[in-house]
């Protein structure tokens, strides 16, 4: 009776870093999405001074560790503004998450079929309504279930920003056990609460790829 309400308490304690959980996630993903679509634009572009920017870009911020950003980010911008961990983890999430999410809707963008861009001139449409009224829906259908998959990855990322005091699921965690509590019950309490959140998101990836898919065949 003791273990049950013990592994109750963990779970009413714990659970509270949920919403800074799903409040990074979220937050992170959508402004990451805005942010990566001139990143993407610059990277399709036949301009070469125009696109090595957005590789290197890409490159750089895919080619450092989620933790590595994360301290460079807490500890660098904190000696110039003074920064809370939370806002610090915005940040460091948000510009990783531009550079995955430009990196999939550049995949899209290309994957356009060249037939549909022609079609779209040859009904005289300019540049800028071929691509925002052909190219860009049909590259959307093809990042999404991509993106849907990364945004599962970035909940799991969250978890990272423990190390910077962010009171999320793992912070949380790690206080129950500084507390006593069995490790290997608080950070299995705290899985559960990753699951609770991914799986759904897990299935709707796969929904959303699965509709996709059928819409292509259909057309």
């Amino acid at each position: 009776m003791n273990v049950e309400a013990d592994t109750g308490a963990l779970f009413q304690v714990i659970g509270t870093g949920l919403v800074v959980t799903i409040l990074m996630t979220v937050v992170s993903f959508c402004a990451g999405s805005v942010l990566a679509v001139p990143v993407a634009l610059m990277r399709t572009s036949r301009v070469w001074l125009v696109r090595a920017p957005a590789t290197a870009f890409i490159d750089i911020v895919r080619g450092i560790p989620t933790l590595v950003w994360l301290l460079i980010i807490f500890y660098g911008l904190g000696s110039v503004v003074s920064l809370d961990p939370l806002p610090a983890a915005l940040i460091g999430l948000t510009l990783i998450s531009s550079a995955y999410l430009a990196e999939n809707f550049r995949a899209g963008i290309e994957n356009v079929h060249v037939g549909q861009k022609e079609a779209a001139a040859a009904l005289g449409l300019s540049t800028a309504h071929q691509f925002w009224r052909v190219v860009a829906p049909q590259a959307v259908n093809i990042a999404m279930p991509p993106s849907a998959s990364y945004a599962v990855a970035l909940l799991k990322d969250t978890a990272i920003a423990a190390i910077i005091g962010v009171t999320d699921i793992i912070f949380f965690a790690q206080q129950e056990v500084a507390r006593g509590a069995p490790a290997v019950t608080a950070f299995l309490v705290a899985g559960a609460f990753y699951l609770i959140v991914s799986v759904p998101l897990s299935y709707f990836s796969r929904f959303v790829d699965h509709k996709i898919r059928q819409k292509v065949v259909v057309v």
